[in-house]
């Protein structure tokens, strides 16, 4: 048999940690109700949520990033040079694959 690991999006870390901070349940009972098989799990989340607000949950924690990384698949940038690198870079691969299928649309007809 094989673990499986759950990822769960920000939003959902936080419902439930404001389930929990409500005061009516406590964590076993508000892990087993959202279905988190570790309360250990939502201890931990609400620790983090104690300690950093909001802002806990913003970033992908998993693993050893050399970066941060955005949860919502957003890239973080050190500063504006380096965005304006990757989005020129973007926009310019956008602009060759649109002239591939402008070509390849052409031949059909």
């Amino acid at each position: 048999m094989t673990r499986v690991n759950n990822r769960y999006t920000s939003d959902f870390k936080l419902e439930v940690v404001k389930k929990y901070l409500e005061g009516d349940m406590s964590i076993q009972e508000v892990s087993d109700e959202f279905g988190i098989k570790s309360k250990t799990q939502v201890h931990n989340w609400v620790k983090r949520y104690k300690e950093q607000g909001i802002e806990a949950f913003k970033f992908e924690t998993r693993g050893n990033p050399k970066e941060k990384r955005l949860v919502d698949g957003e890239f973080l940038f050190d500063d504006k040079d380096d965005e304006l690198k990757f989005l020129r870079m973007e926009n310019a691969y956008l602009k060759g694959l649109c002239a591939m299928l402008k070509a390849s649309i052409q031949k059909k007809f």
